[in-house]
């Protein structure tokens, strides 16, 4: 079965799309899965789901076609929640805001999955960071199956910022970038719990303006 997940008032036309793609394909001979639209609204209410399927759905299906009721709450409480937060190819439809908030996010996810990588890791040690597994983990996944162009350029900005990050200081000249990858070495806990704290200190609200920018230059709280 295949579900688009859109805004309510953006699914009656997206219905009427799968309706007329899946005619076509079964005049041609081909075979079709049940397809289906999800619309959610935002009210005072709270937020509410709509499911339209189509053709040949189960009766247990039809019995969930209806407008219901998923959360209940102030929207002015509402947060977006990004499972892919800053898309370099959706950028230019985005105001500078919404743009630096995504980015800003992104950076926080993959600062968080660094952390994690540094603090299991068994020291003394020289610590791999790979930019595949920072943005794999950011994304819940979901960047393992990206393969726009331009997630490689915006990967290899992150790592190397986090790189200038760490390479200050007690930890200067033990932080080097290979293919996208950080290797941090470590010779005791405190080297550990050094490039732990910087990393949870980094200014990603700064980050983010630096990449809207265009600047690589990385600033941080020290």
């Amino acid at each position: 079965m295949v579900v688009y997940v859109l805004p309510s008032e953006d699914y009656p036309l997206q219905a009427a799309t799968l309706q007329e793609l899946a005619s076509e394909l079964t005049e041609d001979g081909f075979l079709t899965a049940i397809y289906g639209v999800l619309g959610l609204k935002i009210d005072d209410e709270g937020l509410w789901v709509e499911l339209r399927i189509g053709q040949d759905s189960s009766p247990h299906l039809a019995s969930l076609e209806d407008r219901f009721l998923i959360v209940a709450g102030d929207p002015k409480e509402a947060r977006p929640l990004y499972l892919i937060p800053y898309d370099p190819t959706a950028a230019d439809n985005q105001s500078r805001e919404e743009r630096e908030y995504c980015h800003q996010i992104l950076l926080e996810r993959c600062y968080v999955a660094a952390v994690q990588i540094i603090g299991t890791a068994d020291v003394p040690e020289c610590v791999v960071i790979k930019g595949d597994e920072l943005f794999r983990k950011a994304t819940y996944g979901v960047s393992d199956k990206w393969h726009a162009k331009e997630i490689g350029p915006l990967k290899s900005k992150i790592v190397h910022g986090m790189a200038t990050l760490l390479n200050k200081k007690e930890l200067q000249g033990r932080v080097t970038v290979n293919n996208n990858q950080v290797e941090l070495l470590l010779r005791d806990e405190d080297d550990r719990d050094l490039a732990i704290s910087r990393l949870l200190k980094a200014n990603t609200v700064q980050l983010a303006l630096k990449a809207s920018s265009g600047q690589t230059d990385i600033d941080h709280i020290d």
